[in-house]
């Protein structure tokens, strides 16, 4: 199979990349990058010092909105040094995003799937990475780009292994001061948004009082389910809410106010992902608690 220009299609299914990828927008490194050997894991701290080094040539840099529009087939292999760099705006503290890292630039987010319990000791919210993509692999999802590992099964992509994290994910700032939500209307939302650190103002939890996961019917444990947010022009939002959650049978609070999260998207369908409980709501006559059923879904 042909390789175009540093991106290869993976094989499984017959895949193939139908164009040639385009250079605009890279600016390539200028110096080389210095190796240095990593004797142990996990990572002891994010200081410049002590971060492991990945290769010992120029590589390109390149936006997050750049590598998520090579992703041309259900898998595209990245062959090629190419580097993207960003903020961590979400991990797996509290459970809420499970062997998953959310990193985004100015440009886009995107969802890094990674072999690895305690992401958020590794790399804490805010902190700001550099991702080594080569021999890496994005493949799609329900209409939405992730990075991974080139796939084993019927995935896109395979969570990259514990021992291959550090060499393709580094941690150079623990906090970057740069994790700020983008604060938007629930009509304001679109496709390409997913991945997003955003703010909703001036909404309510439908189902407030109810716990955030429902229970099997069966061995009644917590599924995961869908709640829904709504903002005072009566616009709504489903928000998935998985059972990994640290707070997943606690009830829904009550009350209007902000609320932060991930935009997800699958099937056509957008969805908030609540990042690190981050809801401040305030008690309001107006927000009566109900207890609607919930939808339980992928």
């Amino acid at each position: 199979m042909r390789k175009i220009a540093g991106i290869e299609p993976y094989p499984a299914g017959g895949a193939s990349v139908s164009a040639v990828r385009r250079r605009t927008g890279l600016v390539r490194c200028a110096g080389l990058v210095g190796l240095l050997l990593v004797s142990s894991w996990p990572f002891v701290s994010c200081d410049r010092a002590t971060e492991p080094r990945y290769g010992s040539g120029p590589g390109e840099h390149a936006s997050i909105a750049y590598l998520k529009s090579l992703c041309s087939d259900r898998t595209v292999r990245i062959a090629e040094e190419l580097t993207v760099e960003g903020i961590v705006t979400a991990n797996d503290i509290r459970g809420e995003f499970p062997r998953r890292l959310m990193v985004e630039d100015a440009t886009a987010g995107i969802g890094i799937e990674m072999d690895h319990t305690d992401l958020s000791d590794l790399y804490p919210l805010g902190a700001r990475v550099v991702v080594h993509c080569s021999g890496l692999a994005l493949g799609e999802y329900g209409g939405k780009v992730q990075l991974g590992a080139p796939p084993t099964g019927d995935y896109g992509v395979d969570r990259i292994a514990r021992a291959d994290i550090p060499r393709h994910v580094r941690c150079t700032e623990l906090n970057a001061r740069e994790r700020r939500p983008r604060t938007m209307l629930i009509g304001e939302l679109r496709p390409a948004d997913a991945d997003t650190y955003v703010r909703f103002t001036g909404v309510h939890f439908r189902e407030a009082g109810a716990p955030w996961c429902a229970s099997d019917s069966v061995s009644g444990e917590p599924v995961t389910t869908f709640r829904t947010l709504v903002d005072a022009s009566g616009a709504e939002l489903t928000v998935r809410v998985l059972p990994s959650c640290h707070y997943a049978m606690e009830p829904v609070p009550q009350g209007t106010g902000s609320v932060n999260g991930i935009v997800d998207y699958f099937d056509g369908a957008i969805s908030l992902r609540i990042v690190n409980y981050e809801i401040d709501l305030e008690l309001s006559a107006a927000v009566p608690p109900t207890a609607s059923p919930s939808a339980v879904g992928y």
